[in-house]
């Protein structure tokens, strides 16, 4: 069967990319997930803005986002009421016209598509894989060993204009105009069929759709994205926001949806938590999930070894009488969820039309949460030259978490970017992204990038998720063939991290035990060695590295208040180091590469699977257990170093 989620080669992160996004995932594992800041897109504006809604585009599409490193998702979902389907589709398609019959019209639509680390599969445990340095990617050490393949489960569990923008966010988005239809009348009386070479489009008005293109469309890439990359190298989290609407007429297709009757509104075989569950339950974080785990973090969130603590000053907690801490409003943090949990997704709603308002959203409430759970619109102004003249989240004035503006699941959208051609220099960072970043906020996409679909050319969508990394300068972590240090520059750096000689002297960054915004640097200029230190840094602080875009701009604002090195650029040390491995990033200088012991090629790396049946269990079991036979015999000659983490193997996540 072919993949359908198939990234273009050309929308891949690559070397330093991958190792600079990896890095900055790896440093924020202790961070509650709704502070930390990803790229967000809406799929209307990257895969449909020409209003064709075709299933191979749509994959295409959704593919090179999510290996661009777009982490958010905003989709939106029409119910065709007289078909009975959530659709992708923004207008109703008549029963008539939604089989494929053979017959076909001569006038065709314009194509806006284009033609149509790698790592291993999350497994067992302890199977053995060998590092290939060159690649940057884990091989595994017998291919033969692959033998633990993921269950799905099948339960129900642009240029810019002069003055200030006002970057607001209006839910749903205004209709798209329409650059291919065929047609400018508004009413369609007999939908038209142009072939495509898979399902047929179906003109209606200014939309062109097939009849197949619905959630499963987009919900079978996601699945098999987080199934390839359910690896301790790759895996990553990822946000999915549901906008619903009521389809269209397909009569008046540029009309306002009318509002179903009682009768025609989604029954329990349509409801959206159980079409969620069928295809990403396996993946899933739910409400239910996080009500448990808030009830009783003796048990869930602090039930980890120490240094998988999550960050104390980004959720608020309560002790009863019988000492059972819970927390009336944090979240988990990403190591928690994917290497304790092994899961990847959370689905919430985003905006419901007035006309749906009568679908009954508690009924999807065991997979998806309630409306605007994750995410908070800051109303925010940008200059032409990409600043935030308002509504930055970063108060120099106070470092304080409790009293500093509230980011999490900050984000707003960027409405007006510079004119991103088919072929940008993706390795320049776009000003206004940066910024919004740096400030605490993620950066929605909800416009078409030089007014074409990602589907068709993805460098102008990896332009801008490169743009929100908020840690490395471009082009760095550099020269991965020998062991560095990382370090934040100020001059024309600003802020960002550069890899650096370890025995070099500058400042290092001290951040404060009690809040994660207050910085200190070193009084003296001291060698990476020296920082780590005891003694280094002042009483009540610790050699540390920024964990969040929102820590970066603290620790860069003290930068700038301390005196500069020799060469008048702050340059500060970060407790980050490849040390141990070439090109793999780690905390502590005493740290090792999770991946390879230092008198060693092979490493086994920690992989997670969640077994849905008791027969599956016992066999993965047995499977595991000759393994690890090996395995130790294998140990035994090359000292493999371990640890245990709350209860289950874990050997950190490299750089």
């Amino acid at each position: 069967m072919s993949s359908v989620y198939d990234p273009d080669d050309s929308a891949t992160l690559v070397p330093p990319w991958n190792t600079a996004f990896r890095s900055q995932r790896d440093v924020a594992l202790q961070i509650p997930v709704n502070y930390v800041t990803v790229a967000a897109v809406s799929l209307r504006a990257a895969c449909f803005s020409h209003n064709r809604y075709e299933d191979v585009d749509a994959r295409k599409c959704f593919s090179n986002l999510l290996a661009s490193g777009f982490r958010r998702f905003s989709l939106d979902l029409y119910w065709d009421a007289g078909r009975s389907v959530w659709s992708l589709c923004p207008v109703e398609i008549p029963e008539s016209a939604s089989y494929s019959d053979g017959s076909t019209s001569n006038v065709l639509v314009p194509s806006t598509s284009a033609a149509a680390l790698q790592s291993a599969q999350i497994t067992a445990r302890d199977v053995p894989l060998y590092y290939d340095t060159a690649a940057s990617t884990p091989r595994l050490w017998n291919e033969d060993l692959r033998l633990f393949e993921r269950l799905e489960s099948t339960s129900s569990s642009s240029s810019l204009s002069s003055g200030p923008v006002s970057t607001s966010i209006s839910y749903p988005f205004p209709a798209l105009n329409a650059t291919n239809s065929t047609t400018s009348s508004s009413v369609a009386p007999s939908p038209t069929k142009f072939p495509t070479g898979g399902e047929p489009l179906i003109e209606i008005g200014p939309y062109n759709c097939t009849s197949t293109i619905g959630f499963s469309t987009l919900a079978d890439v996601l699945a098999e994205y987080l199934s390839d990359t359910g690896n301790t190298l790759d895996a990553v989290f990822t946000y999915l926001i549901l906008n619903i609407h009521a389809a269209a007429p397909y009569s008046s297709p540029l009309s306002p949806a009318q509002e179903p009757d009682s009768t025609d509104l989604p029954d329990s075989d349509n409801l959206l938590d159980h079409i969620v569950s069928a295809n990403l339950s396996s993946y899933l974080f739910t409400p239910s999930m996080l009500q448990d785990d808030r009830a009783d973090l003796n048990s869930s969130w602090y039930n980890v070894a120490p240094e998988n603590d999550p960050a104390p000053a980004y959720f608020t907690t309560e002790t009863n009488d019988k000492d059972i801490v819970s927390s009336p409003d944090g979240w988990p943090t990403e190591t928690y969820m994917e290497f304790k949990h092994y899961l990847r997704l959370i689905v919430s709603f985003g905006s419901i039309d007035p006309q749906m308002a009568a679908y009954n959203l508690t009924a999807d409430y065991g997979s998806i949460f309630p409306p605007e759970s994750m995410r908070s619109i800051q109303d925010v102004s940008i200059s032409p030259s990409g600043t935030l003249t308002s509504g930055c989240l970063f108060d120099p004035n106070s470092t304080s978490i409790l009293t500093a503006p509230n980011s999490s699941f900050a984000l707003a959208a960027v409405p007006r970017l510079p004119s991103l051609g088919l072929d940008p220099n993706i390795t320049l960072p776009i000003p206004a992204l940066t910024n919004l970043t740096a400030c605490g906020i993620s950066p929605l996409l909800n416009t078409t990038l030089a007014d074409t679909p990602a589907s068709a050319d993805s460098a102008p969508y990896l332009a801008f998720a490169h743009s929100t990394l908020w840690s490395w300068a471009p082009s760095e972590p550099a020269n991965d063939t020998t062991t560095l240090c990382a370090a934040l520059y100020g001059g024309s750096s600003a802020g960002r991290w550069r890899a650096t000689d370890c025995t070099a002297h500058h400042r290092a960054a001290c951040r404060s035990t009690d809040s994660p915004y207050a910085w200190h640097l070193t009084p003296n200029l001291v060698t990476y060695a020296d920082a780590a230190a005891p003694a280094a840094c002042p009483p009540n602080t610790s050699f540390a590295t920024p964990r969040t875009a929102l820590e970066n701009s603290y620790l860069y604002a003290a930068a700038l208040a301390a005196p500069p090195d020799a060469n008048d650029v702050p340059v500060v040390f970060l407790n980050l180091n490849s040390l141990d491995l070439p090109g793999c990033w780690v905390v502590g200088a005493n740290a090792t590469c999770p991946y390879l012991p230092p008198e060693s090629a092979y490493r086994t790396r920690v992989v997670v699977v969640p077994t849905l049946a008791a027969v599956v269990v016992f066999v993965l079991a047995v499977l595991t257990l000759f393994v690890k036979c090996a395995a130790n015999r294998r140990d035994g000659r090359r000292g493999r170093r371990r640890r245990n983490v709350g209860g289950w193997d874990y050997e950190g996540v490299p750089s």
